[in-house]
C-alpha cells in the first residue's frame, strides 16, 4: 500500500528532494479489519515505541505517520524529538488554509466517528462539514491495486465502481454542505487519488481541492524541517518541561 502511494507521489513530483523509508511498524496481535477505539488504543502503544526508536536512530529529519485514524497523536507529539506529521491532522490544516469548509472521507462509520473526535481535538470541527465513508476494506482496495497497474485502473469496471462511490460522497458534501475542499484520509483509498480527481473533474468540480492526507503530511514535515521547527513542547508537555506555565 505505502509503496504504491509513494510511487504515485514520485510520479507527480511530490517527493523531489525527499528520501522516504517505510518503517515496518510494531507487531500487533490485531489481525482483523476492524478499526475502532479499542484498536486505536492498542496500536497507539506500538506507534509510540516506533516514534521513540526512530528518534534515537539519529538518521532522519522528520516522522510521517500514515493511519487515517491517527493513533497515539498526543503522545507522539510529546515524546518525539523530531517533527511529527500526522496525515489527517495535516490535511485539515491545509484545507483550512485553502478554504472555509471541508469534508473528510474514511472507510467505516466507526472510523468516521474517530476522525470527527480528532477534528474536535485539532480545533477544526467547525470547518469539517461531514466525515463520510465508503465501506470497502483495505483488503478490497489493495486487491484492486495488485490486480491493476496504474495505467489500467481508469478503465477497470471494479475500480470505476469504487472510485464512483467516493466521488458520489464528495459530490454530496460539495452540493449539500458547501465543502470547498475534500480529504481522503485512509491510505488505501489514497492509492486512487488520481482516479478520484478525474471523477470530480468529470462532474464539473475542477475548482474543488482534493487533498490526500499522506501527501499533506509529507509536505507538512518538509515545511517543518525547512523552517527548523517542530511541535511545541509547551503545547505537548512532558514532566521534563522546564518553563512550565503558571496555569492551563
Amino acid at each position: 500500500m505505502m509503496r504504491d502511494l509513494i510511487a504515485s507521489m514520485k510520479a507527480r513530483g511530490q517527493l523531489d528532494g525527499i528520501e522516504i523509508d517505510i518503517d515496518g511498524g510494531e507487531p500487533t496481535e490485531h489481525g482483523a479489519e476492524t478499526r475502532d477505539d479499542e484498536v486505536v488504543a492498542n496500536i497507539a502503544v506500538g506507534i509510540i515505541k516506533r516514534v521513540k526508536a526512530v528518534c534515537a536512530m539519529g538518521k532522519y529529519d522528520a516522522i510521517v505517520t500514515q493511519a487515517g485514524i491517527e493513533p497515539g497523536f498526543l503522545a507522539a507529539m510529546s515524546v518525539s524529538t523530531l517533527p511529527v506529521a500526522y496525515p489527517v491532522h495535516s490535511a485539515m490544516h491545509f484545507a483550512a488554509l485553502l478554504g472555509e469548509k471541508f469534508c473528510a472521507l474514511t472507510t467505516t462509520d466507526t472510523q468516521a466517528m474517530i476522525v470527527r473526535r480528532n477534528a474536535q481535538l485539532y480545533g477544526m470541527n467547525h470547518k469539517l462539514t461531514s466525515v463520510r465513508y465508503v465501506s470497502r476494506s483495505s483488503t478490497f482496495t489493495m486487491a484492486l491495486v495488485r490486480k491493476y497497474k496504474k495505467a489500467e485502473r481508469a478503465n477497470s469496471s471494479e475500480v470505476k465502481e469504487f472510485v464512483g462511490a467516493i466521488v458520489e460522497q464528495f459530490v454530496r458534501a460539495i452540493e449539500d454542505e458547501g465543502a470547498d475542499s475534500v480529504i481522503i484520509g485512509s491510505p488505501h483509498q489514497q492509492c486512487f487519488l488520481d482516479e478520484v480527481r478525474l471523477g470530480l473533474d468529470a462532474r464539473g468540480y475542477q475548482e474543488i481541492n482534493l487533498i490526500g492526507a499522506f501527501p499533506a503530511a509529507v509536505e507538512m514535515a518538509r515545511a517543518m524541517v525547512n523552517m527548523k521547527v517542530r511541535q511545541s513542547p509547551r503545547a505537548y508537555p512532558t514532566d521534563a518541561l522546564k518553563a512550565k506555565p503558571a496555569f492551563r
